[in-house]
């Protein structure tokens, strides 16, 4: 089996400040050890569940999080931006599964740990054909339009309830409980590496259980930003097909989900 993990960061054991995830601070050497445990626990679960091949994409901020020489050696890894065009290179029809990994909840999430979506500066909340959804959503659908179903994320009980709600009953590890933005309790990087590890294991046997998500074409995007300034700077003249619905809330139509994302 082929295995395809995305990777973030606000969702990773032990991360809950934002200094911790910003290459210039003092903070961000231990924070990419803790996502290089939580990334390393899952390629081990992956292929001790029966992978063959797996990729894992570098996708936090501007990517090189991930210590290359302490990656897990049979894992093959994807590093760079800019992440589009496309967002998830080499993720097809031959990926059997996909692995959300270190991944936060949606924004404006209660008590969400560093929660926020796509955008921690300006967006607010994203809609596509009525259903919102954050960044596993987007991650999920792009998987699933290719026929791929995402059976495991970590990050905090937020995180894990929302992919939970939007994906079934996947494997969900619950590294930490959030408490507010930047505060959680956070469990031993001891523990949450067995868990991940028997979690990965465990949601190699998913493959046929979980339907991949996708949303159908063509798709309707409604994306509301924090502030009327932000809005402004969505100009309907780089996309005929963009309409401002209210101060903060844009519109737009597009003949696929993938599409919209090739044009964020």
């Amino acid at each position: 089996m082929k295995v395809y993990i995305s990777v973030d960061m606000e969702g990773a054991t032990g991360i809950c400040s934002a200094e911790q995830c910003r290459k210039d601070s003092p903070m961000f050497t231990e924070a990419r050890q803790l996502l290089l445990s939580d990334v390393n626990a899952a390629v081990d679960g992956a292929f001790a569940g029966g992978a063959v091949e797996v990729i894992v994409a570098d996708m936090h901020n501007g990517s090189f999080n991930l210590p290359h020489m302490d990656v897990d050696s049979r894992a093959k890894v994807i590093y760079g931006t800019p992440h589009y065009g496309p967002r998830l290179p080499f993720l097809d029809e031959s990926v059997d599964v996909m692995f959300l990994i270190a991944y936060h909840a949606k924004a404006g999430t209660l008590h969400g740990t560093l929660e926020h979506t796509m955008s921690s500066q300006d967006w607010y909340k994203l809609e596509v054909n009525g259903t919102e959804i954050g960044e596993i959503g987007v991650e999920a659908a792009l998987a699933g339009s290719v026929g791929v179903p995402v059976v495991m994320v970590t990050g905090d009980d937020k995180l894990c309830n929302e992919a939970k709600t939007l994906l079934g009953n996947i494997e969900a590890v619950e590294v930490k409980k959030g408490v507010g933005r930047q505060r959680a309790l956070c469990l031993s990087i001891g523990d949450t590496k067995k868990m991940i590890f028997e979690g990965a294991k465990k949601a190699m046997l998913l493959k046929d259980k979980v339907k991949p998500f996708k949303f159908a074409s063509p798709v309707e995007v409604a994306l509301t930003l924090k502030s009327t300034a932000y809005a402004d700077g969505i100009s309907p003249l780089n996309n005929p097909n963009v309409k401002r619905i209210d101060g903060c809330t844009v519109v737009s139509s597009y003949t696929s989900f993938p599409d919209w994302v090739g044009g964020m």
